[in-house]
Order: structure tokens, then C-alpha cells, then sequence
């Protein structure tokens, strides 16, 4: 144990909560090699092997996992540390927010300029791909799921509720007024279990699909170049020049803000998160 160099741990710690060495680099912002080389040393350090390799990644062993559980809450107390050493630094983090891409495009980018604008030593890194990140196991600070977690994995705070509305040029909106037969823009296939996907389908059935992608953004776009009727959030609506009509039945989806006890002890993310709840608060109320 005492020919461990400690900042190994940290790879370690990367690789056991990715599982892929390609993810644990990006993480670290390293490349591939570092993180091998990194756990050779301290497989051989401590005589143990803490991983098993697979064809699907790096499975840990009964001693990775005991290694895990033991060095974790060692990380956070290092981190927090540091921060409380170095009070002229304490902003100079990143803070790793996960959000569908609509949330971030059309809300979050321009409303947490204000915070950069007082405290420039913020950095974000925004993640907006449609998978549920893990926040336990640190894949990111802060998640703005549009669900609530099945599993009690972290900290939740509802924010409101996003309301959705049927969105058209002038002619298709005139059209579904007068209950005329309309094309429809929506998600793929992938994700079409989505309760606004669900809506047009079943009032408007498959035959009426001209067009389907994976974002808001590029279903608003179908939308204004005429393709038909969309069902679009209402805060992703601002300066487009859509006409909207509310459904007959609210369409509405919850907004949840996750986080970590971890990521709350960081000053701050911790000040980030609290815009966050700010910024929902204000900006969904308005929409209301």
C-alpha cells in the first residue's frame, strides 16, 4: 500500500464508474493510453486485479468493487478540500449539466449568461443527448430530466411542467381548425413511446407522418418550412413565426432537476444548480 501514488485512484475511480477506458480519458481529458497505464501501475502497486476485460468493457472484480466503495468518498474529501484551500479558484470548475437539447437551445444557454457574466471563472459543459445520465456514478453534475427517476439515485427538485402545443404555418393551422385532414412532423421511431409522439399519432394516425427526427429543434424547422403540424414546447416557440392551438386534452411534461450531495458541497456547482431552479421557476411560471 505504500508504493500506491494516490492520483492513480483517480483513473481507477473514472474507469470503475464508466466501465470503457475510451470514456474514463474523456473524462479526465487524457487519452486512452494515460488510463491504462495509470491502472497497470496500480494493479501492480497493490498486487491485485481489480478489473476483469471484456468485449463489452472493463468489468470490476470483488476487489475493484471493495477498492471502489473505499476510495470514493476519498475523492470527494480531496475535492473539497482543494476548493476550501483555494478560495480565489473555487469557481474555476466545470460544471457538467445533461439536458435534452430543446432545454438547452432554447432556455438554458442564454438564461445562465447572466451568472457567467458575474462569476467568468464558470465553465459548462452541456451534455444534450437524449440517454439518462448517471449522476451517481458522476457522468454528470447536474441532469434536467424530463421524468422523474424511477430509482432514488440522487437529489430531486421538480421545476414545473413544460406545455405542449400544436404548431403550424397559418394554412395547416387554418386547416386542423376546420377539421380538415393535416400532415404531422414528429420524433423517430426511437423515441416515439414520448407522450407528444403518442398524441399525434393516435389523433392523427401514421399515414400522416411526413416527417420525423430526433429534436425539437429540427421538428420547429419542418414545421415553419410547411411539412404539416407539430407538437412543439411552448418555450421552444419564442420568435418563431408558428401559429399555435392548444389540444383539445394538455399535453404537459415534468421537468426534475437531479443532482448529488457531492455536487452540492461545490460552491460552485451548487451556484449553478441554483440558478437552475431559478430560471425554471421564473421562465415556466411565465408560460403558464
Amino acid at each position: 500500500m505504500n508504493n500506491i501514488n494516490w492520483d492513480d485512484l483517480k483513473y481507477f475511480l473514472a474507469l470503475y464508474e464508466t466501465g470503457k477506458v475510451s470514456t474514463a480519458a474523456h473524462r479526465l481529458n487524457v487519452n486512452y493510453a494515460t488510463v491504462s497505464r495509470r491502472l497497470d501501475r496500480l494493479e501492480d502497486a497493490l498486487k491485485l486485479k481489480l478489473f476483469n476485460r471484456t468485449g463489452d468493457g472493463f468489468l470490476s472484480t470483488i476487489e475493484g468493487k471493495l477498492l471502489y466503495e473505499r476510495s470514493v468518498n476519498l475523492r470527494d474529501q480531496i475535492n473539497h478540500l482543494s476548493e476550501s484551500l483555494s478560495p480565489d479558484t473555487r469557481f474555476d470548475q466545470s460544471t457538467k449539466i445533461s439536458m435534452v437539447p430543446f432545454l438547452a437551445e432554447h432556455l438554458v444557454i442564454e438564461k445562465l449568461k447572466p451568472l457567467h457574466s458575474r462569476f467568468p471563472e464558470l465553465r459548462f459543459e452541456m451534455d444534450t443527448s437524449s440517454r439518462n445520465v448517471n449522476i451517481a456514478k458522476q457522468e454528470a453534475d447536474i441532469a434536467l430530466r424530463m421524468e422523474l427517476p424511477e430509482k432514488g439515485e440522487s437529489i430531486c427538485k421538480k421545476l414545473g411542467e413544460v406545455e405542449f402545443v400544436l404548431s403550424g404555418t397559418d394554412d395547416w393551422i387554418a386547416r386542423l381548425r376546420n377539421h380538415e385532414p393535416v400532415h404531422i412532423v414528429t420524433y423517430t421511431a426511437e423515441l416515439s413511446h414520448l407522450p407528444e409522439c403518442q398524441y399525434l399519432i393516435e389523433r392523427f394516425g401514421t399515414k400522416s407522418i411526413k416527417i420525423q427526427t430526433d429534436t425539437v429543434s429540427a421538428q420547429r424547422k419542418a414545421a415553419e418550412q410547411g411539412y404539416g403540424i407539430a407538437l412543439l414546447p411552448k418555450i421552444a416557440l419564442r420568435s418563431s413565426p408558428l401559429s399555435t392551438l392548444k389540444p383539445e386534452t394538455a399535453i404537459t411534461r415534468e421537468i426534475w432537476l437531479l443532482t448529488t450531495k457531492k455536487t452540492m458541497s461545490s460552491t460552485a456547482k451548487k451556484l449553478v444548480m441554483e440558478e437552475l431552479v431559478k430560471i425554471f421557476n421564473h421562465e415556466l411560471q411565465s408560460e403558464s
